[in-house]
């Protein structure tokens, strides 16, 4: 029998903060909510899922690949300064491989007590990229 992977997408509302001069919160939100209102909006990492969800009609179902394996994403919120400290941890990463000198300690935790193989030079290099944007 085929495999096939399906895709499915939720209704969700994303959540932003500001920060607005105002007397009351009323006016803050008046401010907010205008057109004219030209501040900056920081995405807060919250997402809310709705149970509804669709499936798109011409994307949304294929093949399974060969040795192909559909794994969950991880999502979780960092600041600036911690996302540049993850970005410094994965670069000193690649060092360590390239040198072929990783500490046990590291090495378990690199490959989740070898659960995996972990990532190679090239798949650590494309993960900084994407969180770089």
């Amino acid at each position: 029998m085929l495999k096939f992977v399906v895709s499915k997408g939720h209704d969700a509302f994303v959540y932003y903060k500001t920060v607005v001069e105002a007397d009351t919160p009323e006016e803050a939100k008046d401010l907010a909510r205008s057109v004219y209102y030209e501040g900056d909006w920081w995405a807060t990492g919250y997402l809310q899922e709705f149970d509804d969800f669709e499936i798109d009609e011409h994307s949304g179902v294929r093949l399974l690949n060969d040795g192909e394996t559909i794994e969950e994403f991880l999502t979780f919120n960092v600041t600036a300064q911690q996302r540049d400290a993850v970005l410094t941890g994965l670069r000193l990463l690649q060092l360590a491989l390239e040198a072929d000198n990783i500490p046990p300690l590291l090495r378990r935790i690199f490959t989740n007590d070898d659960a995996h193989a972990g990532l190679d030079l090239k798949r650590i290099d494309a993960l900084c990229e994407g969180i770089n944007g």
